[in-house]
């Protein structure tokens, strides 16, 4: 009788005796939810180590913050020892990401702001002496932060594809700088500690 009541009849599916070994308690990888007590934010994962940097992106890791401060220390940095823009790589990333808004030669004439659009931007265009004179590390703090309307590219440029824009933006400003100059050095380098991008 007792073997009998434990089996499935018709639409009955039986009385599971060991219900965690039919349905598994496991979390979905890279998801939060509230049933995660363990890791911050419900999350599924640990957080790493901070100052972690994930293998291969050595170059990813940017010491300064998006402040005032961040960008005025951005001016110590220089084109990486590894540069080289032989294929012209920065200007077709340039052509994809930055001449909508500042135009196919930097004169701010970019089909986001033709007629019936958003009108004239207020910036100055490349050919401007602030343009010419901005530093390479302050367009590459702009590129990886964002400022003012410009939005962060840093989710679509590689750092190192950054330098080739900036150099190809340096090429349209008229005043090209010299890619063969020494990086910033390593203290100016490790002066704020950042991992955010």
């Amino acid at each position: 009788m007792a073997f009998a009541s434990c089996t499935s009849r018709g639409n009955s599916p039986g009385w599971e005796y060991a219900p965690d070994m039919y349905y598994s308690k496991g979390y979905e990888a890279y998801s939060q939810g509230d049933s995660n007590k363990i890791n911050p934010y419900g999350m599924t994962m640990r957080e790493p180590v901070e100052g972690t940097i994930a293998i291969g992106k050595e170059d990813y890791f940017y010491p300064f913050p998006n402040t005032a401060e961040g960008y005025e220390a951005a001016k110590a940095l220089n084109y990486p020892e590894s540069f080289e823009d032989k294929d012209g790589r920065g200007k077709y990333l340039y052509g994809i990401y930055c001449s909508p808004c500042h135009g196919e030669t930097g004169g701010n004439d970019g089909t986001v702001f033709g007629p019936n659009r958003l009108g004239k931007p207020a910036w100055k265009n490349y050919q401007d002496a602030y343009i010419q004179n901005l530093s390479v590390g302050q367009i590459y703090h702009t590129i990886t932060y964002g400022k003012n309307n410009m939005g962060s590219h840093a989710s679509v440029l590689s750092p190192m594809d950054r330098w080739r824009v900036i150099h190809y933006v340096k090429e349209l400003s008229g005043a090209a700088s010299n890619t063969t100059a020494a990086p910033a050095d390593s203290a100016a380098m490790n002066a704020v500690p950042n991992n955010n991008k």
